[in-house]
């Protein structure tokens, strides 16, 4: 991998970590999630983040040991993220379902809670496009 994909891929994962610290308190979304309790890692290309849900609150983990396991990952690119998180999206880069049919995105382990509160995910990854959003 060449460095500027891997500055690319840290600069993903540092705009996801800001989109997400910017929510982190969202009563909203926390009400959304109060029954859920899982552990999710979300690759962008070599950087990996685990987002860590309990009882409506997440955080993300800057470091965890050796060993430590997730309920369910969705790993892609850098293309494909930058992409998801374009403000609006192009057709077919639109969802992460989308995604995953193009090839562009993994979703492995146990899904049943990543498909149980499917739409939670779905907004809650997409945070990041505000950053990108046009004013009008």
């Amino acid at each position: 991998m060449n460095a500027n994909v891997a500055e690319d891929a840290a600069a993903l994962a540092l705009r996801l970590r800001t989109a997400l610290a910017a929510h982190a308190h969202d009563t909203g979304l926390q009400r959304r999630a109060r029954w859920l309790g899982v552990r999710c890692l979300i690759g962008i290309d070599d950087q990996r983040l685990l987002l860590d849900f309990r009882a409506g609150h997440f955080e993300v983990l800057e470091s965890w040991p050796p060993m430590t396991s997730w309920h369910f990952a969705l790993q892609g690119s850098v293309q494909a993220w930058s992409r998801y998180w374009q403000s609006p999206p192009p057709p077919g880069w639109h969802d992460l379902l989308a995604l995953a049919k193009r090839g562009e995105l993994r979703i492995e382990g146990e899904l049943h809670p990543f498909m149980a509160h499917l739409q939670y995910f779905k907004d809650l990854l997409a945070l990041p496009r505000a950053a990108t959003a046009r004013v009008p």
